[in-house]
């Protein structure tokens, strides 16, 4: 199977004010970020120094890892393609790393239109802060400024509060949207991007907006930054997974049944294509094994081809929605214990993607890049629930 680069047009959703005036967000998320041309540190071991709660959180989640070897890996050997195929790079780089001193490339003065001969040398090219992927820069900086949420305390009039901290940073500025959706749809909607069956691959701004945690208010910082921790929490992390579906498992006669409810997750669980949740129903023997035969299985997620051409079937559970598997028991098994069980596989697109690249013979590839991103979606998969009924 030949595998052909598919650029996404990326269109953010960012609404205009009530007097058609530009959303601040999209001023704010402009892309590439302009240049910074300041005397602060862009590197987010320097911003950990201070901030160090935030450093560690960050440290360990996943946009961290934005800029991994899955993505460096499809750039290209030594990453000489990035020069020659800009517009595959730079349609990665929009969201994995989104800084002017991120790129190799940039556009040219006179860039316009398609084609490789429209962009040039980044001279201001970073390659340690491209490889820090979505760091402290990408959402903190603009323009040599820090902006940031408001100070709490700043909310209980204690103005002093608010005068150191504009003094550490040259002028802290605070905005409001730092804790809306809002901002981060600017990575988490690609609206009227790429569609297959009518369905955009990344909605998940849309589809918290239209359950009732988008009508509440309850924002993806209540549960993906409590208590404004960087940790980004997501299907990648089994207790994270817990608290937002809720799973029940009975017997009865010769019918066992699992229902799993979204009862937490404010958006579609899950909500990408990436993840596939695997649900199994079995009968034990008497040693505690599963009879081969007896094993049922069903999906919940996106499934699509890997080119991104079909979709096999969409089986998600909206938020409050409901999954529900009937297992038929036979009479030859009646005496036996019946089981569910619950997988979760957070990669399993890019686990069938590095896995066909690495059939392949295309020389620009970095295969050892490629292979380390495949051990590692080998390895992020898990167990959520098991019970015997």
């Amino acid at each position: 199977m030949s595998f052909l680069t598919i650029v996404l047009t990326i269109l953010i959703i960012f609404p205009y004010t009530a007097h058609g005036e530009q959303n601040p967000l999209q001023r704010y998320w402009e892309r590439p970020i302009p240049f910074q041309n300041t005397k602060f540190p862009l590197y987010p071991d320097a911003c950990g120094e201070c901030h160090k709660d935030q450093h560690e959180n960050w440290k360990d989640s996943l946009h961290s890892r934005a800029v991994g070897p899955g993505l460096l890996g499809q750039l290209g050997k030594d990453f000489k393609s990035v020069p020659t195929n800009p517009e595959s790079s730079m349609s990665c780089y929009f969201c994995h790393a989104p800084m002017t001193e991120q790129a190799e490339v940039k556009t040219g003065a006179m860039g316009k239109g398609q084609g490789a001969s429209n962009y040039i040398k980044n001279q201001s090219f970073d390659n340690r802060l491209k490889l820090s992927g979505v760091s402290c820069s990408v959402c903190h900086l603009r323009k040599g400024k820090v902006y940031g949420p408001q100070k709490r305390e700043v909310r209980s009039q204690k103005s002093e509060v608010r005068n150191k901290r504009q003094n550490a940073h040259d002028g802290f500025i605070e905005k409001a949207f730092f804790e809306k959706a809002e901002f981060c749809a600017a990575c988490h909607q690609l609206d009227e991007g790429y569609e297959l069956n009518g369905k955009v691959l990344t909605n998940t701004y849309r589809e918290w907006k239209e359950s009732i945690y988008g009508k509440n208010n309850v924002t993806c910082q209540n549960c993906h930054m409590p208590d404004r921790q960087h940790l980004w929490r997501g299907i990648h992390n089994p207790e994270m997974v817990k608290k937002g579906i809720t799973i029940d498992a009975v017997r009865e006669g010769k019918k066992a049944k699992i229902v799993i409810t979204n009862t937490g997750v404010g958006h579609y669980f899950p909500t990408y294509t990436t993840p596939i949740v695997v649900v199994k129903g079995y009968m034990q023997d008497n040693n505690g094994s599963a009879i081969p035969e007896s094993v049922k299985v069903r999906y919940i997620g996106r499934r699509v081809s890997l080119d991104l051409s079909n979709e096999f079937f969409d089986t998600r559970i909206s938020p409050q929605g409901k999954f529900e598997f009937t297992y038929e028991i036979k009479k030859l098994y009646n005496k036996n214990k019946s089981v569910f069980e619950v997988w979760v596989y957070p990669d399993d697109f890019y686990n069938r993607f590095y896995k066909e690249l690495l059939k392949g013979d295309d020389k620009n590839l970095n295969r050892k890049e490629i292979e380390e991103a495949l051990k590692i979606t080998e390895e992020s998969g898990y167990q959520l629930f098991r019970e015997n009924l």
